[in-house]
């Protein structure tokens, strides 16, 4: 008997040997537990919270929302594990079990981090397609569970149980129930996302000669099922296919999309006008089509990635060269050093600063004049801030979007979804080889894992989501969530007469210190987050009732 986790080594203490062996006969290969979606679960790690008695999940409608089944074993490995759900049910109404999900949670090794971490080695992220797996003795193995809840789901609580089955061993099954509370998460999307999803990356990793569309087309559903808007503007063929992938975007829910990138070039004025000139006649045509469908309200210009005070006169030549030429179009610049805000006044619309560079009141004073405020993360900033690194906790993950609605910003954006170095080159290639997460090695060795790298290359040319994606889509459902009730208090207010729940609903919107305060401080702990949104939840269904009572 190699290791036994806690829980059956308790089952086993004060026996004598001829018990203790009676025992280890009754003894399951194999115990259910449950771990939040914002926890981290390592496989090797002791399991000492016990069996889980049931998986409890509460959503909206169009929501998804996940919980963690986690398969503890004892002295013996467990061979050929799979799982399933039965259909869930409240009254007569039914969420199919098509609509329950479920993914193997794998594990990536990191070494020598360039920030300070709790542990080094196997951390949880990829998304493993669901397939028969094996445990060994004395681990873990964590089983992702996701429940996407119909648009047309009445309210209430829906019962149903998952099942896992194992080679040789009885089948054991959890109840699970998922509470319906009575709104829906929007289709359209209301934070404007500029994510970019690299096609080079797809060419190099499955030995494409060139990405179909169609291929394209199906990771950029994958985003925006996730929320997301991919940044069109690295299409190496938007020329061909403007139309088709805006309309795509948009018809899913899309809040936005890159059109192009602009750069400056440094030079004599000849140098610099033969640089600048292509590029905005190149966006130009561009502009034309989208103008001529209605979308350009929705189109931004990636700008300068993170200008610097050496570039901002070249940089303006550009930009009012631009705004001269295509009116009414947005040019977006990021920034993590200066201050672009006096020599760039005039010719951007949006500021995206990284989150450690972000300074309230000179936000706020841009928002104010009519600019729209957006943030990112990359390789930093470092702790106590939040960010998307695969040693962050889950919660940080979706923390993110709470500090988003918390201080007005208005959208995220992060360089890169599937930046994957060179592990095309590995042999075997991942999944059955080692995956390299760290995609920044800075100067001294030390290695950023998982920046830029929310999703995985699976089988088939398919996208694998990750840990950390999962749970920013979980943010983001929880900024709409917000979004709702701000939209619901405007109606109460404009129905009259609700003045003690509008107040109660206002406050709530403001969100609670204890919860998030700023981008430093906030909670560690995921039920205070669950909770929080479930407060939120509740005060949608009355505010809406209350609206339904006056008409």
């Amino acid at each position: 008997m190699r290791r036994l986790p806690l829980l059956l080594l308790a089952l086993l203490s004060g026996c004598g040997p001829l018990h203790t062996e009676i025992m280890l006969l009754r003894v399951p290969a194999f115990l259910l537990g449950s771990a939040d979606t914002m926890e981290k679960v390592f496989r090797d790690e002791p399991w000492t919270r016990g069996p889980a008695d049931k998986l409890t999940i509460e959503a909206a409608r169009n929501e998804t929302e996940g919980i963690q089944l986690v398969v503890v074993t004892g002295g013996h490995d467990v061979r050929r594990v799979t799982v399933e759900a039965s259909d869930l049910r409240c009254g007569r109404s039914i969420i199919p079990k098509a609509r329950i999900t479920w993914n193997v949670v794998g594990y990536v090794r990191t070494e020598k981090p360039a920030y300070k971490v709790p542990r080094e080695g196997w951390w949880p992220d990829p998304l493993l397609p669901a397939a028969l797996f094996d445990v060994r003795a004395g681990e873990v193995q964590p089983v992702w569970l996701s429940v996407r809840v119909p648009d047309h789901a009445p309210p209430g609580l829906y019962r149903g149980k998952v099942t896992v089955r194992a080679e040789g061993q009885p089948r054991r099954s959890l109840p699970l129930e998922v509470r319906v509370w009575d709104f829906a998460i929007p289709r359209q999307q209301h934070l404007e996302t500029c994510f970019l999803l690299r096609p080079d990356e797809l060419q190099r990793f499955y030995g494409l000669k060139d990405v179909p569309v169609e291929m394209y087309e199906a990771w950029m559903d994958f985003c925006l099922d996730r929320r997301i808007c991919p940044a069109l503007y690295d299409w190496s063929h938007l020329d061909r296919d403007l139309e088709r992938l805006v309309a795509r975007q948009l018809d899913r829910g899309g809040a936005c999309f890159g059109l192009a990138y602009a750069w400056p070039k440094k030079g004599t004025p000849e140098e610099r006008a033969k640089h600048n000139e292509p590029q905005i006649a190149a966006i130009r045509k561009l502009y034309d089509r989208v103008k001529a469908r209605g979308w350009l309200p929705r189109a931004y210009v990636y700008c300068h990635d993170e200008i610097g005070k050496e570039h901002y006169d070249i940089a303006h030549e550009l930009y009012a060269a631009l705004k001269k030429e295509m009116p009414g179009l947005r040019l977006m610049q990021t920034f993590y050093k200066d201050n672009p805000i006096p020599a760039l006044d005039d010719v951007l619309d949006i500021w995206a600063p990284v989150t450690g560079r972000y300074r309230k009141e000179e936000m706020q004073a841009q928002q104010a004049k009519g600019d729209e405020v957006w943030w990112y993360v990359c390789c930093g900033p470092g702790k106590p801030y939040a960010n998307l690194m695969i040693e962050w906790p889950g919660l940080d993950h979706r923390i993110l979007l709470w500090q988003t609605w918390k201080l007005g910003v208005t959208g995220f954006l992060y360089w890169s979804l599937n930046c994957w170095r060179d592990n095309y080159k590995a042999d075997p290639r991942w999944p059955e080889g080692a995956w390299d997460p760290a995609t920044f090695v800075n100067q001294q060795g030390g290695r950023h894992h998982g920046d830029g790298q929310l999703l995985y290359p699976g089988p088939g040319g398919q996208p694998l989501s990750s840990v950390r994606l999962e749970n920013f889509r979980d943010g983001i459902e929880d900024y709409e969530t917000l979004w709702l009730l701000r939209d619901a208090v405007a109606k109460l207010k404009k129905a009259g007469g609700h003045d003690v729940l509008v107040a109660e609903a206002e406050k709530a919107l403001a969100l609670d210190d204890a919860v998030v305060k700023d981008l430093t401080h906030f909670t560690p702990d995921p039920q205070a987050l669950r909770a929080a949104r479930s407060a939120l939840a509740s005060l949608i269904e009355r505010a809406t009732k209350a609206v339904a009572a006056a008409k």
